[in-house]
């Protein structure tokens, strides 16, 4: 080697080997790091076990409303395998007046009758990716009325009062709605966290955007909740139309949900089916199928990439 001494050569040659050492420990991390990523599974919200659900065995993976007579869990909630293109059922869920019937004040109550994953899947300040798709079945009537069709809460502590008075316990901070309006419904993304429960309200990053009934949806979610003001993450997508990214805090640090070590923590988590304000007379369903869940970027997943339209 030109202008080298012995002793330079084998200087130079054991910084290369450093050199080389060291890019094979970086290749081999980020090698790694995208193995670990590719190697981890969705979680399948497996739709099958809410078939006719029976009481004297409850779903392992599913919660179903805690005051909805189980009598009517069999009629409330059924599946219909060959109503989608692949072999996964299709859950049909149907409120009827007086389901699971809550009054907020003498001149509101609400009815609902929703499924609720059992496994914690969002976390503060840890990023889920999921998806689902859903359909509006006719008739879907109440022009206007609020109709949540998903949710995720960290609901506030009975009990817990400020200067203003008692909070009231259902505060979403993450929420779908699907109104009904007079060509079909309106779809909207609402999300709220504020350090007082009695202050501020539900910000809207998605729509009103019009949804055809009878038409098959696919939603998509980037969710990482945090209690601190800026440090969130919200992307939605519906039929790869791209919601406004939001970053503001989600949840309610000083009266929120806490477990039994204090940490504060999302308890209720992901909710699909129908929440409503009461509707006297009118039977509303919705369908659901492809509900999966990521904890890492599921980017090339084909579960996450494909695109499941048009179905009917």
């Amino acid at each position: 080697m030109r202008g080298y001494g012995t002793g330079g050569v084998r200087f130079v040659n054991a910084r290369l080997s450093r050199i080389a050492c060291v890019f094979f420990s970086l290749s081999f991390m980020v090698a790694g790091s995208a193995t670990a990523q590719e190697a981890a599974p969705p979680l399948s919200g497996d739709l099958a076990e809410v078939c006719a659900p029976d009481p004297q065995h409850p779903p392992s993976l599913w919660k179903i409303s805690k005051k909805l007579d189980q009598g009517a869990w069999r009629s409330r909630l059924s599946c219909d395998a060959g109503a989608a293109s692949s072999s996964e059922p299709v859950l049909r869920l149907a409120v009827h007046p007086g389901d699971a019937v809550e009054r907020e004040s003498d001149e509101k109550s609400t009815e609902r009758v929703e499924i609720q994953m059992r496994k914690e899947v969002i976390k503060f300040d840890e990023p889920t990716w999921y998806r689902f798709r859903f359909r509006l079945e006719r008739p879907w009537q109440g022009i206007g009325n609020r109709t949540v069709i998903h949710q995720v809460k960290q609901n506030i502590q009975a009990g817990d009062e400020k200067p203003q008075g008692a909070c009231p316990a259902a505060n979403p901070l993450f929420k779908v709605e699907a109104r009904p309006s007079a060509t079909g419904a309106d779809f909207l993304v609402k999300v709220r966290g504020t350090t007082d429960c009695n202050l501020g309200e539900s910000r809207i990053i998605c729509g009103p955007w019009h949804l055809d009934l009878e038409h098959w949806n696919d939603v998509k979610v980037m969710i990482k909740p945090s209690l601190k003001e800026g440090a969130s993450q919200v992307e939605v997508w519906l039929n790869g139309r791209g919601c406004d990214p939001y970053t503001g805090l989600l949840g309610y640090p000083d009266h929120g949900a806490r477990d039994s070590s204090g940490r504060p923590f999302i308890d209720v988590q992901p909710r699909f089916g129908i929440y409503r304000d009461a509707l006297p007379d009118n039977v509303q369903s919705i369908d659901f199928t492809g509900i999966r869940f990521w904890s890492a970027n599921p980017a090339g997943d084909p579960s996450w990439s494909e695109n499941p339209l048009p179905m009917r």
